[in-house]
């Protein structure tokens, strides 16, 4: 499948109300609060799924495909009625490829979203179900937000195969990981110096970068080469701009969060 679109709205909304209506059966666990929700969802396809929910009910679904290595992302509100609390997710009606996402906790264990999806074309239609579990905010009084809000895969789409990992560390501060190509084609992995604990969005934070030649599989002994440095900022809590500077020269990314951590704070 070259593509993972999501629900066709004229399809759709009818399964998702009857699939919903039928999981609230149980008492509800109440209202969906602001945070990032974080989790799996399969089916028709299969991949990881981040929810974000605002201070003002605005909510935006991202579902990454893991066969496909696509995002397909919808903007929504929670909506609450008698009978059952809800978040809806779509893509524009007039959109080539419709998809959506509606759910109801009530029947998740804990601070979770439980929920159904569904998309593609009028001829081509494929759907399934997706579990998301809350990650809490954090920020400081100066308003950054922790390191840990930004922990997992980040990478930039025009440059598959290639990332970067970022480790939160409550006690050192940021930590930068590196997987990629040097300039003859050979295999580059690279770790940053320790950063700062928390991150404020828009501010540049630059760190040394390092590898290691020696040691063997047995007995690994890292003797730090220095290498460059990377300059990166976090536009968003899903977006940044990367910049490596060093032995092989000089690349610019624009990264994407690939994939979270779970149990990390969230960023919203």
């Amino acid at each position: 499948m070259k593509k993972h679109p999501f629900a066709d709205l004229l399809l759709f909304p009818r399964l998702f109300a009857t699939l919903i209506a039928f999981a609230a059966g149980s008492a509800h666990a109440g209202p969906i609060g602001q945070g990032t929700y974080s989790g799996v969802y399969s089916g028709g396809d299969y991949g990881t799924v981040t929810i974000v929910v605002d201070a003002q009910g605005n909510a935006t679904c991202d579902f990454f495909s893991s066969p496909n290595f696509v995002h397909h992302q919808a903007a929504g509100t929670v909506t609450t009625d008698s009978s059952w609390y809800l978040v809806n997710c779509a893509t524009p009606s007039d959109a080539t490829y419709h998809w959506s996402a509606s759910s109801n906790p009530s029947s998740a264990p804990g601070n979770a979203i439980i929920g159904f999806w569904g998309g593609g074309t009028s001829s081509t239609q494929i759907s399934g179900s997706f579990t998301a579990y809350y990650v809490s905010t954090r920020t400081d009084p100066a308003g950054s937000i922790a390191t840990g809000s930004f922990a997992g895969l980040w990478y930039e789409p025009a440059f598959t195969g290639t990332g970067f990992n970022i480790l939160p560390s409550s006690a050192v501060g940021l930590i930068v990981t590196y997987y990629g190509v040097n300039a003859s084609g050979g295999p580059l992995w690279l770790i940053s110096d320790f950063g700062p604990k928390t991150i404020t969005i828009g501010t540049p934070i630059t760190l040394n970068m390092s590898f290691s030649n020696s040691g063997t599989f047995q007995a690994p002994l890292r003797v730090p080469v220095a290498w460059g440095r990377l300059t990166i900022t976090f536009t968003s809590c899903t977006t940044a701009t990367a910049t490596l500077t060093g032995t092989d020269g000089n690349v610019s990314e624009n990264l994407t969060l690939l994939t979270g951590v779970i149990g990390m704070p969230g960023c919203t």
